[in-house]
């Protein structure tokens, strides 16, 4: 008999939603950026505390995008209720909030995006046993 349910639960649905909108904005973002990087560098450097781009490149962004392209895919493999998905996921996660940290130093850290980021892995670890 199989123990998992091939009905997907609603938060579980509601996580995969709010990713798929996430990362599905951010990676054009991220690849945008490392495309057009002098364009984009100039709107960074007038719109944040920046004052200078000399610690970030084009591979910074594109590492990025990358780690935003995995974690859209594990949110696509969650909504299919593969397990594997979650592991995706909380990888490119965890890639997300520190490789600002190793690329540039503590100082990139984000506190709003390790809270999202624990509240949606956790979250999601709730619903691993929907999961197969």
């Amino acid at each position: 008999m199989n123990n998992h349910s091939d009905i997907r639960p609603p938060l579980l649905s509601a996580l995969c939603v709010l990713t798929f909108a996430g990362s599905g904005i951010a990676f054009p973002g991220y690849f945008m950026a490392s495309v057009f990087f002098e364009k984009f560098g100039e709107l960074i450097v007038k719109y944040s505390s920046w004052h200078s781009l000399e610690k970030i490149s084009p591979l910074y962004f594109t590492i990025l995008m990358v780690l935003y392209a995995i974690s859209l895919s594990g949110a696509v493999r969650m909504w299919k209720l593969h397990r594997d998905g979650y592991l995706l996921y909380t990888i490119s996660q965890l890639g997300i909030l520190f490789i600002p940290v190793l690329w540039i130093d503590w100082y990139a850290f984000s506190v709003t995006n390790a809270i999202f980021t624990a509240v949606f892995i956790i979250g999601y670890g709730i619903n691993r046993r929907s999961l197969h």
